[in-house]
């Protein structure tokens, strides 16, 4: 049986069963539960759509509305979460301010720290992507050990091949380098001719290649 409180108008009840206490406000329609034995609480709010309800256990609060969106917040690691209903992408931040998020149809999971620094995994490929807020700069690496670089400011790209161990390098022109480590040569190729340059550190002689023809000539 309900009760009411005559200076407020909220109406209490207990199920003498579970012993779970009920109190509903009429003026705002929300309605609380409470289960002593565990110590779980909810609240209902049918003007919202909202419902909250709290772990006793683990401190964690969760919450849901109208539309699908669930959430939950964790308040002894700062951390909280979120679903959206319509595209399934799950987010969550951290007491440092980091953000993330995960797409469960693809795999695909994006985090950014408190400075701004974006990175992004796609499970589907093995790659891995990070972009640097400071210079712009955008980075990437395969499941095989490729590393890239692209700077958007300079048009600039950068690439090393994990099995030669050769970093080629284009720019904005159409440049494109290449250095072995291995050897120390390096080379050059001119977007306008075609001609392919490369240093021998060895003997300190540069060559001139023509892939049109194959020719190969020592300019210094």
């Amino acid at each position: 049986m309900w009760t009411s409180d005559p200076s407020t108008g909220v109406m209490f009840m207990s199920d003498p069963t579970t012993g779970t206490a009920f109190a509903a406000d009429p003026t705002t329609g929300v309605v609380f539960a409470a289960d002593p034995t565990t110590g779980a609480s909810l609240a209902a709010d049918p003007t919202t759509g909202t419902t909250i309800s709290a772990d006793p256990s683990s401190g964690v609060v969760y919450a849901s509305d109208a539309l699908g969106g669930l959430y939950a917040a964790d308040p002894s690691t700062g951390a909280s979460y979120a679903a959206d209903p319509i595209t399934g992408l799950v987010y969550a931040a951290d007491a440092l301010g980091g953000l993330y998020a995960a797409d469960p149809t693809t795999g695909t999971t994006i985090a950014a720290d408190a400075l701004g620094g974006v990175y992004a995994a796609d499970p589907s490929t093995g790659n891995t992507y990070a972009a640097d807020p400071t210079t712009g700069v955008i980075y990437a690496a395969d499941p095989l050990g490729g590393l890239y670089a692209a700077d958007p400011s300079s048009g600039a790209m950068l690439a090393t091949d994990p099995t030669s161990a050769v970093v080629y390098a284009s720019d904005a022109s159409g440049a494109i380098y290449a250095a072995d480590p291995s050897s120390g040569v390096m080379s050059a190729a001119d977007p306008t001719t075609g001609v392919v340059y490369s240093g021998d550190p060895v003997s300190g002689a540069v060559y001139a290649t023509d892939p049109s023809t194959g020719t190969v000539v020592q300019i210094a």
